[in-house]
């Protein structure tokens, strides 16, 4: 049986309107989805080892860390 791999993503977003949207819209894939305040630094978050990082979901604004090719 294969497994697939839960993305660790993290999200910035102050609104809990909007986090409540965001986790209804990606329910359905492998995300373990974690929010943070957008006065968090992006370059902070990073030491985290994201797969996905969400700075603005609503203006589709996100890097794929799984794809790099080198560590950052």
């Amino acid at each position: 049986m294969e497994t697939s791999k839960i993305f660790k993503v993290f999200v910035l977003e102050d609104s809990l309107k909007n986090r409540e949207t965001i986790t209804k819209e990606l329910s359905d894939k492998n995300y373990s989805l974690h929010f943070f305040s957008k006065d968090y630094s992006v370059f902070d978050l990073l030491a985290f080892n994201p797969d996905i990082l969400i700075h603005d979901y609503f203006k589709n604004k996100v890097t794929h860390c799984h794809e790099w090719d080198m560590a950052y």
